[in-house]
């Protein structure tokens, strides 16, 4: 029976596709320098019939479409109450799709389960469904998914092909898009998997961001994980596969790791929803605690912190304040590259030193910051020790238990976050 309803759907859609055709071929016919006023009014009256035919109708007055129109107009009372909310101050924007790029291992698995594990701890969200397309049994039993499934229970809701099969994954995409997801962070791991085609195609791409917008439209909070390609010639991280990846995310950001520092910093790609900072950075810890840690300290490479003793050594020798050309001539003297000792004396600048421009003749001379003695980091560390237990209003809810003394070294509040902050 269902074949038949099937043979005559597919019957009329080729009568009609055929009669669209037709019309198109006479629509190009009446151009023709060869068809006489006569041909014309013969052309005219078959499309005219083939118009009728398809329901092709002469335009109507937008009037006409009022009462259609005033269903899915906008009503301004509506906007009126909406503030952006953050799942992570000036950074997760809830309720909106916000995609992390990285190269392989850059730290983009590790930063979303430590932000799923952190806001579930602090019952901040309801429930985590974390969809991962990506890594194996190994790789989740090493990267402690277990203890959090243990811990969490139904709360967290850890999905992945390495036990469900891909059509369970699609399924599961599916009843998704059919829930009440409010208070629900969702995490793709990784976004490519979502895509059914060329990830290089815009329209294969927006096909499965369309799925993440309906997510968003449920009441989810989503994100996305997602590669970059090899770095180009200038070693820029380029953003892979179609831009329309980045055209329907509302945030983006560019995770790069410095095991150096042990931690990983994001740049933002793109600002769509809410208020983000520029630069963040985030130290990992072995038990997914979410660690904000200053973004200047933690993007620091061994190069560069060795550059920065170089300065601050020179500078302590000076009996006058050197010029940023001394400073210059001195470093590329003890063999640093031209390129990273100008990156470290920007980085350095307000933190190891201070920068002063000379009206005369505009060259900029530079002095060093007073270090605090080595007293003052004992003191830090029982503000921050203080802070947590004895007045939870000023207790970071981003720093969990901080047992590593050294990297204590000041304590300052952070932008949009009434909270206290250590710095790496």
């Amino acid at each position: 029976m269902n074949n038949k309803i099937i043979a005559k759907i597919e019957a009329k859609v080729k009568q009609k596709e055929a009669q669209k055709a037709r019309l198109e071929h006479l629509e190009r016919l009446r151009l023709s320098d060869y068809v006489d006023d006569n041909d014309l009014v013969e052309i005219n009256k078959e499309i005219d019939i083939l118009k009728k035919e398809l329901n092709l109708e002469q335009l109507k007055p937008l009037e006409n479409f009022n009462s259609f129109f005033d269903e899915i107009d906008l009503n301004p009372e509506e906007l009126k109450n909406i503030k952006t909310k953050y799942i992570v101050d000036s950074f997760i924007v809830k309720n909106d799709i916000t995609t992390l790029v990285a190269p392989q291992n850059a730290g983009k698995t590790t930063l979303a389960i430590s932000i799923a594990s952190h806001y579930l701890t602090e019952s901040l969200i309801a429930s985590v469904i974390y969809l991962d397309y990506d890594n194996s049994k190994e790789t989740q039993a090493e990267r402690g998914i277990g203890q959090l499934k243990e811990k969490f229970g139904k709360k967290l809701r850890y999905l992945g092909e390495a036990k469900a099969t891909p059509q369970k994954m699609n399924e599961a995409m599916v009843k998704l898009s059919k829930s009440k997801l409010d208070n629900t962070l969702i995490i793709i791991d990784n976004i490519k998997n979502l895509i059914v085609g060329d990830r290089d195609k815009n329209k294969d791409v927006s096909r499965a961001m369309n799925k993440l917008k309906r997510l968003r439209s449920n009441g989810a909070t989503i994100i996305a994980l997602h590669h970059t390609n090899k770095p180009g010639q200038d070693g820029d991280l380029i953003f892979a596969g179609s831009s329309a990846f980045l055209e329907d995310t509302a945030n983006a950001y560019l995770i790069r790791r410095n095991d150096f520092k042990q931690a990983f910093t994001l740049e933002i790609l793109k600002n769509r929803t809410g208020k983000l900072e520029k630069n963040i950075a985030f130290k990992f810890t072995n038990n997914h605690e979410l660690l904000k840690v200053d973004y200047a300290e933690a993007s620091e490479t061994q190069e560069i912190v060795e550059i920065s003793e170089v300065v601050i050594e020179f500078l302590e020798k000076q009996s006058q304040k050197p010029t940023y050309s001394q400073i210059m001539q001195h470093l590329q003297k003890t063999g640093c590259s031209r390129n990273k000792s100008n990156q470290a004396l920007q980085n350095g600048k307000g933190r190891y030193w201070n920068e002063e421009k000379l009206t005369q003749n505009n060259k900029s001379v530079y002095s060093l910051i007073p270090q605090q003695p080595d007293n003052n980091l004992q003191k830090t560390e029982q503000i921050i020790k203080n802070s947590r237990t004895s007045d939870t209003s000023r207790t970071s809810p981003i720093l969990g238990d901080c047992h590593d003394t050294n990297t204590l070294v000041q304590v300052h509040t952070g932008e949009n976050m009434n909270i206290d902050i250590p710095v790496l």
